[in-house]
């Protein structure tokens, strides 16, 4: 039996009062912030984790490409944030933040930097983050200045900042930074076709950036241009083998290919990576794999993982069950 179908659709329902109006004291509880480098720089794409105080996981995001992170919270109380740096030549962090209602019909919203510092043993042993080597040009400062005007007006959410990104293209077409920049931006916005020609042409000028390759994979992946997609992927994999993420975006790619050899590979890579990281969808790509290819007792062991890792997963009723289905075709 195949896994198709298992991951359902969960959409919350509009909590309304009788008459059908939105009640006006519902709360909502807030905890955004930025995760920082030593060298205080946004740091994007790492797993960040809200736990309660029991530090047990209640949900898990990426940082945004400007480092960025928000949670929602039902309840006041004690909360844990927690920064996963597996992957990275990071070391994992956690913050403390408490959530106050101050009365019943407030909310509370609090904000957070986390520092990260380098870990050592990896620095020590030359393994890889997810870092970029720094890219040289001889930037005109006109271009510069639209650049830089461009970058604080996409971060304060003002569209013209992508006016602006173009009209430093305008002076300085190579720009490599300005391309890289606004294709991630809309990476990020859900915007893929208009990511494609600013990540090609990043790669264009710059063929060692990571960042470049593993965006465009994502669009062309989202946008199902899976050859370009897959090629992307495998591209990023060379520049940063010991990414969590694009090994399973590679992984997940080939498995869809019918690559199973090459996909089962990329995909213990990615799990290798992460270093006693929880990363569920490793093992969901993986359940998938093993179930296709007919090895359901790898499947169920995968599933159980899932489940471990992400134990609030809205199907858990579901995967509980196909869990049973497939024990009960492997005896």
């Amino acid at each position: 039996m195949l896994l198709f179908g298992v991951i359902a659709c969960f959409a919350a329902p509009l909590v309304k009062s009788t008459d059908g109006a939105v009640p006006t004291n519902l709360l909502i509880n807030r905890i955004d912030g930025i995760v920082w480098d030593p060298y205080r720089k946004p740091v994007p794409d790492v797993y960040v984790e809200l736990q309660n105080e029991m530090f047990m996981s209640l949900s898990r995001i990426r940082t945004t490409s400007s480092g960025r992170f928000s949670f929602t919270v039902a309840n006041p109380g004690n909360y844990v944030i927690k920064v996963l740096a597996g992957g990275t030549n990071y070391m994992d962090a956690s913050e403390t933040v408490e959530i106050v209602d101050v009365t019943q019909r407030s909310s509370d919203q609090q904000y957070v930097d986390i520092y990260l510092k380098f870990d050592k043993s990896k620095i020590n042993t030359g393994a890889p983050g997810i870092t970029e080597a720094v890219f040289v040009q001889d930037i005109p400062s006109d271009a510069k200045k639209l650049f830089e005007a461009a970058v604080r007006d996409i971060q304060a959410n003002r569209t013209e900042g992508f006016d602006e990104i173009d009209q430093a293209l305008k002076v300085f077409p190579d720009y490599f930074e300005a391309l890289s920049f606004a294709g991630r931006q809309y990476v990020q916005r859900k915007e893929y076709e208009k990511a494609l020609p600013y990540l090609i042409r990043a790669i264009d000028i710059n063929q060692r950036s990571y960042w470049s390759f593993y965006d465009l994979a994502f669009a062309c992946y989202q946008l199902n241009h899976r050859p370009e997609a897959t090629e992307a992927a495998r591209g990023a994999t060379i520049l940063q083998p010991n990414s969590v993420n694009a090994q399973l975006l590679y992984g997940t790619l080939l498995r869809i290919n019918g690559d199973m050899e090459k996909a089962e590979k990329a995909l213990l890579k990615a799990s290798s990576a992460g270093k006693g990281v929880a990363i569920p969808d490793v093992h969901w790509q993986l359940a998938l794999l093993y179930n296709k290819t007919g090895r359901n007792k790898e499947a169920v062991d995968q599933l159980e993982a899932y489940l471990k890792d992400a134990p609030n997963a809205p199907n858990k009723k579901e995967i509980r069950d196909l869990i049973a289905k497939l024990k009960s075709e492997t005896n």
